[in-house]
């Protein structure tokens, strides 16, 4: 491995650590903020839609994101399918 890979892996550990530590300062924890940032980069996007695109278990990206929503970072708007948009503290959050 040359020195700028070095470097750029290097970097990309320290935004990692950062990430997490500011997300953790909020209650957010990484796989958290995966399901918060699919969300808003696809709005109105359905629980069955996020498990397709993280590859979650549907369980698991449901208990994330009912977390999510009590800490007041995702709505749901009913449809036919339960849509998720981010809220405002998440847009000032991501």
């Amino acid at each position: 491995m040359d020195i700028t890979q070095r470097r750029i892996s290097r970097i990309a550990r320290m935004v990692r650590t950062f990430t997490n530590r500011s997300m953790r300062r909020e209650g957010v924890g990484p796989s958290e903020l995966d399901l918060l940032l699919a969300v808003r980069f696809h709005p109105g996007i359905t629980l069955t839609e996020v498990c397709r695109h993280l590859e979650l278990d549907k369980g698991a990206a449901a208990r994330q994101l009912a977390s999510l929503e009590t800490k007041g970072y995702i709505r749901r708007e009913p449809n036919p399918n339960c849509l998720l948009y981010t809220s405002d503290a998440a847009d000032d959050l991501t």
